[in-house]
């Protein structure tokens, strides 16, 4: 890391009179490994590495990135950034981050150092042990559509003309199978995963049962008669749906008038019991980093409090805009973009009940653990959600009737202000984002089936 550190510095060195500079610099090692039919289908590895540099000018920035770290290649990237910096639109809230008052703590557990001992084959036996697992777990699963073994190994400098300079490293690993399962003409199908931060944090045996289970759990669904009832979303589906509200919950969204939650600070936007909390320093957790894209360190914001929204979530642009300092939630899609806002690890406080208990509480309600045109049915702008559903009639308690091709409605704020209770049961979702899903009730919504 020290490497990359010293090439962040060196580019922000070389900053001209009147202008700032900042260096993001990344280098990757990825590998992927898809299993079909008790063979390698595809694998693939490779090594990314480049640097992201972007130059402040006269309240105009300029942004390039090079694959080519030698000192030309910094230096052409530098340059491309000046240039485009001299054509950009002026905005007195551009600036990079403050320096630093003091020393950033690390964040434990980023890191499994036995991970850069696996083997290849290794990660090539466990896919096709994922594989084989999920096919073995009911002879009604006819097959396998997808099961696969990736991890990455990451490290990541920024610096900036100012006096920001720093590195940390992240490794993880995760896997997921699709299981296919078939009775008579009814198909059916089946998805989960595992994640850690090394491939001996993940359960291959214990992924492919819940996938199979997925699957199987809904063989012979059919649609229920249109209804207003109780919902009842499980891990996966609630870390869905926070992904789509987290889209609405950055300083910039609102700005730009893409926000459900524009004109609501301070006001009541979700039920008395709901905390929804971002935290990018949560131990474990797939978003988790001392510092964020622009070098600002994380933190944890309490975005709703007792049913009240208290904070956006903000990069150092977007808060500046308000007279805000950032929270920590710059991000980049790599070294080839530049930063904006995004949640880091955002969930629900749990409301103290098991979720045995919730499913109790819920008596007649529809279980969901699967939607259906979320990109089409959601929009975290006007609110609205209308998504299409498989999963489970729920009784008392006890998980019945599979469903599927039935709507279930109502828009997100009143979802929220639904919300009954969320149990304890959170995992981490990596699909983007970090969402933290528990099993959610919500108290009525309009479903729509025959």
């Amino acid at each position: 890391m020290s490497d990359l550190l010293d090439l962040a510095r060196g580019i922000t060195e070389r900053a001209a009179d009147g202008e700032e500079v900042e260096a993001y610099v990344t280098h990757a090692r990825d590998f992927s490994v898809k299993a079909y039919d008790g063979e390698v289908e595809s694998l693939s590895s490779s090594e990314p590495r480049g640097a992201g540099v972007r130059v402040l000018l006269a309240n105009r920035i300029g942004f390039a990135y090079t694959t080519d770290l030698t000192y030309e290649g910094l230096d052409w990237a530098l340059g491309r950034a000046r240039g485009n910096a001299r054509h950009a639109t002026s905005d007195d809230a551009l600036a990079f981050a403050p320096p630093w008052e003091e020393p950033v703590a690390d964040v434990p557990g980023l890191v499994d150092e036995l991970q850069s001992s696996v083997a290849p084959d290794d990660k090539v036996a466990f896919a096709v042990e994922l594989e084989q697992a999920t096919r073995a777990a009911d002879k009604r699963v006819r097959t396998v559509e997808e099961s696969v073994y990736a991890d990455s190994d990451v490290e990541a400098a920024v610096a900036t003309s100012s006096g920001i300079a720093a590195s940390y490293r992240e490794t993880d690993a995760w896997c997921y199978s699709l299981a296919i399962a078939e009775d008579g003409d009814d198909t059916e199908v089946g998805f989960d995963f595992d994640l850690g931060r090394g491939i001996g944090e993940l359960d291959a045996q214990s992924t492919a049962r819940r996938a199979a289970d997925r699957a199987l759990g809904v063989l012979g669904a059919t649609k229920i008669q249109s209804a207003r009832m109780p919902v009842v979303f499980d891990p996966y589906t609630a870390g869905q749906f926070l992904g789509v509200i987290a889209a609405a919950l950055t300083g910039e969204a609102v700005q730009k008038g893409r926000s459900l939650f524009a004109g609501k600070l301070g006001q009541e936007v979700a039920a008395a019991n709901v905390s929804l909390v971002d935290d990018g320093r949560v131990p474990g957790a797939p978003g988790s980093s001392p510092w964020d894209a622009e070098g600002v360190p994380t933190s944890r914001t309490e975005v709703i409090r007792g049913g009240v929204l208290q904070s956006f979530l903000y990069d150092v642009v977007s808060a500046r805009r308000e007279g805000r300092a950032s929270t920590g939630n710059a991000a980049r899609a790599g070294f080839k973009s530049a930063p904006g806002p995004a949640s880091s690890n955002m969930a629900l406080r749990s409301t103290g009940e098991s979720r045995d208990d919730l499913l109790a509480k819920a008596g007649r309600a529809l279980y969901v653990q699967d939607f259906h045109g979320v990109h089409s049915g959601a929009n975290a702008v006007s609110g609205d959600f209308s998504v299409g559903v498989t999963g489970r009639l729920l009784d008392n308690g006890v998980l019945g009737r599979p469903v599927k091709e039935v709507t279930i409605a109502l828009p997100m704020l009143d979802i929220l202000a639904g919300v009954v209770a969320v149990a304890g049961d959170m995992r981490w979702l990596p699909f983007g984002g970090s969402f933290g899903g528990a099993t959610t009730l919500i108290a009525e919504m309009t479903v729509a089936g025959a």
